[in-house]
């Protein structure tokens, strides 16, 4: 019998209820574990844990599946973390709430850091990932992008690409599936400039600005090759050679780092490119003067 709940636990991902474990443990071997350590409490009560250390993203969400029932679908961020396409930072998105899919008759309500929502589109389409029932790829990357602010848009396409769990055919069969449910215009509009290559969520807001206010697409991840050196830019107007970097907070880390980025812009501008650097400031807060800027050498 201990060998039935060992393998239950394996197969619900390391975690398992306490109504489970008294089906073969005694009230006072269940206690001995957990003062042990050999289990641990989760974020819901009743619910437990093999996993050693802090409680991580998946453990905490197969324990709130299982507290739930254990038959309802993952879906907005939390399958979007699921699929590898979150683009919230790390610490947001470790603490923030998760978000599951019932009957579509169900009352929209949440409880402590989690959402359980009525699903007017169904979840029938609902794969598994990790362990957990959730929504596809692309069904998943439009629903965060069409509940998110417009700035996030192409950054949640673009990663969802970025992971080839999706097309973009998939992600514009999404947005039709999703026709007349709010903010999916908006997410329509730019599928077709979502690409995979973009290499992190900020290098896509700063294209989107730039593509916003109408400037020509740039192309991504553009590569210069000559006298035996090959760089990359981020964004890059090859017809003017002009590129665009995005600069975060590690660019310039350490002297080395340092060194070795000035010495790249010194060969670029040697083959007669213009680079221009930009960094989060400029993308949220001065984003006009930085599209003026782009657009004034694009003229």
């Amino acid at each position: 019998m201990a060998d039935d709940l060992d393998r239950l636990i394996a197969a619900q991902g390391g975690v398992f209820t306490r109504d489970q474990a008294c089906t073969v443990r005694s009230a006072a071997e269940v206690r001995s574990n957990l003062r042990r350590r050999l289990w641990r409490r989760t974020s819901w009560p009743g619910v437990y844990s093999t996993a050693r250390g802090e409680e991580d993203f998946l453990v905490r969400a197969r324990a709130a599946s299982l507290w739930l029932g254990g038959d309802l679908v993952a879906c907005h961020s939390t399958a979007a973390r699921l699929w590898g396409f979150d683009i919230r930072a790390d610490d947001v998105a470790a603490g923030g709430d998760l978000h599951f899919l019932g009957p579509a008759d169900l009352d929209n309500r949440r409880l402590t850091r989690l959402w359980v929502h009525p699903s007017s589109l169904g979840t029938q389409d609902a794969v598994r990932r990790s362990g957990l029932w959730c929504t596809p790829p692309a069904r998943t990357a439009c629903e965060v992008a069409r509940q998110g602010d417009d700035i996030d848009v192409l950054a949640t396409l673009d990663a969802a690409l970025r992971t080839r769990t999706c097309t973009r055919e998939q992600l514009e069969r999404a947005c039709a599936g999703q026709r007349g449910l709010r903010g999916v215009a908006r997410v329509a509009a730019v599928v077709s400039a979502a690409d995979g290559r973009a290499e992190s969520p900020m290098e896509s807001r700063m294209r989107w600005r730039f593509l916003a206010a109408g400037l020509p697409a740039p192309q991504l991840q553009f590569e210069l090759s000559r006298d035996g050196r090959r760089h990359r830019l981020d964004l890059a107007w090859p017809h003017r050679k002009l590129g665009a970097e995005f600069d975060g907070l590690e660019a310039h880390m350490t002297r080395e780092q340092l060194a070795a980025d000035r010495d790249r812009h010194n060969w670029f501008t040697d083959q007669g490119w213009r680079l221009l650097h930009f960094t989060a400031v400029d993308v949220y807060r001065r984003h006009e003067a930085m599209v003026r800027s782009v657009g004034r050498y694009l003229a």
